[in-house]
Parts: structure tokens; C-alpha cells; sequence
């Protein structure tokens, strides 16, 4: 009976009516009264739209651009500022290609060729990293001359290193202070979130206004976009040291000063090291950007060969960038986990064994730069 009397109570399922929500009604009047109008009302009380207009914007960007024009060899704040930090830059920049690129002087030969370029890098890369690190770069700037860009690749790394150098100037003490003034951190963090969302074809224009083009202003534009991380894990490294190490270290009596080389630098190294990595890495993805205002080196190639549709061309290029990357990267990760090896390692001989091996190295180092002279 108690099944019986429940397939009496039960309702039929086809005498169910589904609730419709009221906003899909309103929805559905929408649709019908916006195509009736659009049927009704096509063609009707339209104008005509210009191809092109210049706005009041355009027109003061002009009139800014032919002030600056007209105005740079005399007016101060070019004179002394703009231009002074472009030869500033351009000066710096100069140091590393005459070392690897050209010089000025005779046929114009780098300072060292690519036997010795080869010779320094890997001699670096098992220094700071170990000898697997030291093979890659080895076979890396090896494989740049095999592919026949290795003038290109010197420039492109002759810039990315210049750049690299003033992020580090700048950015570690700039880390260092936001690390330990909190007002400081906040004032940056809004500028590198700027600095680093903004795209970067937009600052190219105005940095060729007031830098022109060239090497120096390519240099400037990846400094803005490759300053940022080590700026920010910089001042991480600083402010995750723990409280208790620098209370222990106050204790001892040192001086401000002292206990920042000696405590919170070491101990923030790490972070630190990732940072540069990060900078190199972002240095490095600026090479075809930055090819737009006159870079040298294989951003150049990229655009020129995209340009006259020569793939086989852009493709060596695109390699040798991501080689270079790929080197680069492997020896600033390297550099980081260096110092954990070292304090790992209590094997005195170990370490002695290592010291010889990088000394015969490094004669090796320099009969291979006096030879590619």
C-alpha cells in the first residue's frame, strides 16, 4: 500500500513547468527590439568617419618634438643632462666593444678575438659555477662563430653586459634601502610595477627625443626593464633575514655599516644572485626590441632579415639569442648555488685541487687572449 500511495502522490514529470528567471525574458525583449531597430534604422543619420584625424594630442607632440629638435645644442637641460648621461652610457658601452667587437684604431680588430672571448667566458663560468657550466659556455660561444654571427653576438653581448653593470649599480642600493626602510619600498614598488608593465615599444619614442638613437639610448631602454628584479629580490634578500641573526649580531657591538657587509649581504647573497639572473635574462629580451632604435648585434639581424622576408637568416639570429640566453643562464644559476657548495665541501684537498685546476686555467686564459690579438 505505502508504494501504491506513492505513485498516487507522485506528479507526472511532463505536467512539471520549469521556471524561467525574469532577466531572461528582459534579455530576449532586448535582442528583438535591437534587431528590429537595427533593421529599421540601417543607413539612416550616419556620417561619414575620417581616415585619419590629428588630434590637439598630435598636435603639442609635434610641436614637442620640433621644440627638442631645434633646441638641443643650446638649451641646458640637454647640454649638460640628456646628453651628458647618453656619453656617459655610450663611454661605458665603448669599453666592452673595443674589447670585443672593434676598436677605433688601425683595422679596427677587437682587443681580444674569439679564442680568447671563448677562453675568458669559460674560464668564468668555472669559477663562479663548475665544469659542466664552463663546457656549455664553451661549446655555446663556439657555436656563435660556427654559425658566422660572432661580431653580431659580441655587440648584442657587449650591450646586454653594459646594461647588466648599471642595473646592478643602481639596483643594489637601491634593493638594499627598500629592504630596510619600508617608506622607501613604497615609494618603488608603484615605480617597477610601472617599469615593468609598461610595454616597452612605448618608451622607445621619448628615449630617442631626448637620447636620440643609437647603442647608448638601446642601452638606457634596457636598463629600465632590466633594473626592476634585482631592485626587488634585492630588498626580499634583505628583509628576509631573520630578526634574531641581527639581534645576535648588535649584541656583538657592530655598527651599522658592519652589519650590513658582514650580516645581511651574505646572508641575502642568494636572492641576490637570482636577482642578477633575472636582469640578465630581462637584458637579453630586449635584444630585438631594442634593435628599433639602432642596437647593434643580432636584434639588428632579426629585424633586417624579418624585413626583407629572409627566414634562414632570422632563424641563425633567433638561435644565437637563445644560446646565448641559455649560457648565460646557466652560469648566473651556477653563481647562486656556488657558495652552498662550498661551505658543503670540507674536503681541504678538494678545495686545493680546485685552486690549481683554475690557475692553470687562467695561464691557459691568457695565452689564448695574446694569441687572438
Amino acid at each position: 500500500m505505502a508504494v501504491g500511495e506513492l505513485r498516487g502522490n507522485a506528479v507526472p514529470r511532463f505536467s512539471r513547468w520549469r521556471v524561467v528567471p525574469g532577466w531572461a525574458y528582459a534579455l530576449a525583449v532586448v535582442l528583438v527590439v535591437w534587431l528590429a531597430a537595427w533593421r529599421i534604422f540601417n543607413g539612416m543619420w550616419t556620417l561619414p568617419l575620417q581616415s585619419a584625424e590629428v588630434t590637439p594630442l598630435h598636435v603639442w607632440l609635434n610641436d614637442v618634438n620640433a621644440w627638442v629638435r631645434d633646441n638641443r645644442d643650446s638649451n641646458p637641460l640637454f647640454v649638460y643632462i640628456f646628453d651628458g648621461i647618453r656619453e656617459g652610457v655610450g663611454w661605458v658601452a665603448s669599453i666592452f666593444t673595443q674589447l670585443f667587437v672593434q676598436t677605433d684604431v688601425g683595422l679596427q680588430l677587437p682587443e681580444v678575438g674569439w679564442l680568447g672571448v671563448v677562453a675568458i667566458m669559460t674560464w668564468i663560468a668555472a669559477a663562479v659555477g663548475n665544469y659542466k657550466v664552463a663546457a656549455l659556455t664553451a661549446v655555446g660561444f663556439g657555436v656563435f662563430g660556427v654559425l658566422g654571427v660572432f661580431t653580431d653576438a659580441m655587440w648584442t653581448f657587449s650591450l646586454t653586459l653594459t646594461a647588466v653593470l648599471f642595473s646592478v649599480v643602481i639596483g643594489v642600493p637601491l634593493g638594499v634601502w627598500a629592504g630596510l626602510n619600508k617608506r622607501v619600498d613604497s615609494i618603488l614598488t608603484p615605480i617597477l610595477d610601472f617599469m615593468q608593465t609598461l610595454p616597452s615599444f612605448v618608451y622607445l619614442a621619448p628615449l630617442a627625443l631626448l637620447f636620440l638613437i643609437g647603442p647608448a639610448s638601446a642601452v638606457i631602454a634596457t636598463i629600465i626593464y632590466a633594473a626592476p628584479p634585482i631592485i626587488r629580490l634585492t630588498a626580499h634578500g634583505i628583509r628576509t633575514v631573520p630578526p634574531t641573526i641581527g639581534e645576535a649580531a648588535d649584541s656583538l657591538g657592530v655598527n651599522g655599516r658592519q652589519r650590513l657587509w658582514s650580516v645581511l649581504l651574505p646572508l641575502a647573497r642568494n636572492s641576490m644572485v637570482i636577482g642578477l639572473n633575472q636582469t640578465v635574462m630581462a637584458a637579453l629580451a630586449m635584444v630585438t626590441i631594442s634593435a628599433l632604435i639602432a642596437a647593434p648585434g643580432l636584434g639588428q639581424l632579426v629585424v633586417q632579415a624579418l624585413q626583407s622576408l629572409n627566414v634562414g637568416r632570422a632563424f641563425v639570429a633567433g638561435l644565437a639569442i637563445v644560446i646565448m640566453a641559455i649560457v648565460l643562464d646557466r652560469v648566473t644559476t651556477a653563481a647562486s648555488r656556488r657558495a652552498e657548495i662550498s661551505a658543503r665541501q670540507s674536503n681541504p684537498l678538494r678545495r686545493r685541487r680546485r685552486l690549481i685546476v683554475l690557475g692553470g686555467g687562467l695561464f691557459v686564459v691568457f695565452v689564448a687572449v695574446y694569441l687572438s690579438r
